[in-house]
């Protein structure tokens, strides 16, 4: 039996460096998902700015180590940062994933559409199996329970929202400065609708490709722009914002070397938001160049989770709930192949021994007679096993008693049910993972 395990790094144990490297989108995330099932029945893989994290359906140690050498191929670096958990801690994290209780803002709307897009991803492959068929789906609903029934979603901050109120911190006010979006993705959007709240000046927006640019920029007011005027406009602009879907730097440090000589000793602003990171790193060492990268973010994050500590306590009440009623099902659920051979083969028994008796019975017994033969041969059967079952189930629903497998293994033994079981088990089908919609969001 497969049993729920997470293998990841977040930024709770990694630094930039490190989870640029394991980032992973587009085709690659595709062939990485193919690979993974090459070696596990079932995976998902969740990869944002602040997080990359393999979930799996996992039979044994083995295959968690084979899994593991799949997404690691050889970043030793990353090893050493890794976490995993198995089971009820692995079902409590994803929990918290959702809902944003392990977010690097906590309350941030993103990371439930992030979930989304990786579940419609390992969906798309066939990598969506029975456990995370049910466990997901059950995440999103916890999520959602969340969202309605505590205010951690109120004027929820993103990281977008904090890297504009970190610009606001450094220049006292955004008013009338001319700022540069270098991508034109759903983080640009939600820090350029943040801008325009700070009332920015002039607002360009450069992206790879125009159409989405110029899109961007007609809903906001700004205007778009080709790549080939981006170190024209690095010239202009006080702040520039990066979040692009690039694997590697867009603003190099010599072209940046360049644009600060041609602007005289003015100040340069640079905020990046992407993983892998837009700006290479040592063009922070440059003069009068402040680049602040998505780590960097932390001291207003802080700020932000102070703030909601209250509703995130009212949040993890909730996640405990729910994994509670989760745990309890799944245990109930184990027996089930169990339950429905020993009622099969109490009923075969019963009706053998109905026939036997109505084999018996003179010929003039009419049809009635046999109907209520065969009815009183089940009603025994019911009558014998409701208590046993009832008991059975509310035992293994119960943490403290003994684990489902262990009077799952009970019953098989006492009334050899081990064949039975089997095809039981066979017939049994998982519930249809449910469809999940894709959502147009890009990579935290």
């Amino acid at each position: 039996m497969s049993r729920l395990v997470v293998i990841g790094l977040s930024h709770h144990t990694a630094p930039i460096e490190v989870r640029e490297e394991m980032a992973i989108s587009g085709d690659a995330l595709g062939e990485q998902l193919r690979r993974l099932l090459d070696v596990a029945p079932e995976a998902m893989v969740l990869s944002t700015c602040n997080r990359y994290e393999l979930y799996l359906a996992a039979p044994d140690e083995a295959t968690c180590e084979a899994a593991q050498a799949v997404v690691l191929q050889g970043r030793t670096r990353a090893r050493a940062y890794l976490y995993r958990h198995h089971d009820e801690a692995a079902l409590r994290h994803l929990f918290r994933v959702a809902a944003s209780l392990d977010s690097l803002v906590l309350g941030e709307p993103q990371i439930l559409g992030q979930v989304k897009h990786a579940y419609e991803a390992a969906r798309q492959v066939g990598a969506i199996g029975p456990l995370l068929g049910r466990t997901v789906p059950r995440a999103f609903a916890v999520a959602k329970r969340v969202r309605s029934e505590t205010r951690i979603g109120e004027h929820a901050a993103s990281v977008a929202s904090v890297a504009v109120e970190l610009a606001g911190h450094i220049f006292g006010s955004l008013a009338g400065r001319p700022v540069l979006l270098v991508g034109a993705g759903k983080m640009a959007e939600l820090a350029a609708r943040h801008l325009r709240q700070a009332q920015v000046g002039q607002l360009w927006v450069v992206n790879r490709t125009r159409a989405r640019a110029n899109e961007l920029a007609v809903r906001l007011g700004g205007t778009a722009h080709d790549f080939t005027e981006l170190e024209a406009l690095l010239g202009e602009a006080d702040v520039v914002l990066c979040s692009t879907g690039a694997s590697e730097p867009v603003l190099r440090a010599d072209l940046l070397a360049r644009v600060m000589r041609a602007r005289r000793g003015r100040w340069l602003l640079l905020v990046d938001i992407a993983v892998p990171r837009d700006v290479e790193p040592r063009a922070g060492k440059l003069e009068n160049v402040y680049l602040y990268d998505i780590d960097a973010l932390r001291q207003v994050v802080e700020q932000n989770r102070r703030g909601r500590l209250r509703e995130a306590e009212a949040a993890e009440r909730i996640i405990e709930e729910e994994l509670r009623r989760f745990i309890q099902s799944e245990r109930q659920r184990e027996l089930v192949p169990t339950i429905r051979a020993l009622r099969e083969w109490a009923l075969s028994l019963a009706r053998t021994e109905a026939r036997r008796t109505l084999g018996r019975l003179s010929p003039g017994a009419n049809e009635r007679d046999r109907q209520l033969v065969a009815q009183l041969a089940e009603a025994v059967v019911n009558k014998l096993l409701h208590v046993p079952l009832s008991t059975l189930k509310r035992e293994a629903s119960d943490p403290g008693r003994p684990a489902p497998r262990d009077l799952d293994e009970a019953l098989r033994r006492l009334f050899a049910l081990d064949e039975a079981v089997q095809e039981a088990g066979a017939v049994e089908e998982a519930p249809r993972p449910r469809e999940v919609e894709p959502l147009r969001e890009a990579k935290q």
